[in-house]
């Protein structure tokens, strides 16, 4: 799993946005710099992005589920359908990101800033 995310690290570094359907779980992620990545139908189940700048990221689809994000930057990432089963979203920067058809349940969004958020249901 390491070498996978290492090569993922490098890819990024020299320019590739593009990794699609990623098993990513129980990753350590935390304080990378991945803006504008694009992760759609990856699997990060358990991992952790605490503190990972994930401002304009595609997570289309994404699985979530345990992940913690305490204090990521998710300013305009596009989550819709993404699985934030028991997901840390603590103190996270949510700043008008896309969680259409997100699953949210047992989320933990304190002091979360959520302005702008397109909701679940639709509501702004």
């Amino acid at each position: 799993m390491q070498s996978k995310l290492q090569s993922l690290i490098a890819r990024y570094q020299e320019g590739e946005r593009t990794f699609h359907g990623l098993d990513l779980s129980g990753c350590d992620l935390s304080h990378l710099q991945l803006a504008g990545i694009d992760l759609s139908y990856s699997i990060l189940r358990n991992a952790s992005l605490v503190g990972t700048d994930l401002a304009w990221a595609i997570l289309r689809d994404v699985n979530l589920t345990n992940a913690d994000l305490t204090k990521a930057h998710l300013h305009r990432a596009n989550l819709r359908r993404a699985n934030l089963t028991k997901t840390v979203l603590q103190q996270a920067d949510l700043r008008a990101a896309d969680l259409s058809g997100a699953t949210i349940v047992n989320t933990v969004f304190t002091e979360s800033n959520l302005w702008g958020v397109v909701a679940p249901d639709g509501i702004h």
